[in-house]
């Protein structure tokens, strides 16, 4: 197998094991237990934390998965295959902390119970995947700039 098609091959599948967290959390947010009236809601906090964690792994691990090289063949898809994997990586990150906004802020607060914290707890996984490959692509843009920068100056001084 030829590096180009390994690496669309590993795109897809981080990508996709990415998607699958964010699946899993939340059927794990959707099957959380109610806090109990007579109890502190200790356990239930705990599970709703730990999909919180598991929310934004996920969504590190998406964000990640498309920013790595597209590579060739019927696996490089998408929108930005084309362009440097900074520049998925910014305009990914970027597409998913507002669709992730839009879920906390929007959607969230017009769903009723469990519902509302699932698209709550999805959303504050998108937001964090999408801060993450904002931080990530902006600082492989910044050291592009700046290589590139160091170069022209060495070039008009010789």
């Amino acid at each position: 197998m030829d590096r180009p098609r390994l690496l669309a091959a590993l795109r897809a599948a981080v990508l996709g094991l990415g998607l699958v967290g964010h699946v899993a959390v939340a059927a794990f947010v959707a099957d959380l237990p109610p806090p109990t009236t007579t109890g502190d809601g200790v356990p239930a906090g705990f599970g709703f934390a730990f999909a919180l964690i598991g929310t934004a792994l996920a969504g590190v691990v998406t964000a990640v998965g498309y920013g790595l090289p597209a590579g060739e063949g019927r696996l490089r898809v998408g929108p930005l295959a084309d362009r440097p994997c900074r520049h998925r990586l910014v305009a990914g990150g970027g597409a998913g902390a507002v669709t992730g906004v839009s879920l906390v802020v929007g959607l969230a607060m017009l769903l009723p119970g469990r519902a509302a914290g699932v698209v709550w707890v999805l959303g504050v996984g998108l937001v964090v995947g999408g801060a993450v490959a904002l931080a990530l692509g902006g600082l492989a843009l910044a050291v592009r700039l700046g290589v590139d920068g160091v170069r022209e100056s060495l070039r008009t001084r010789a």
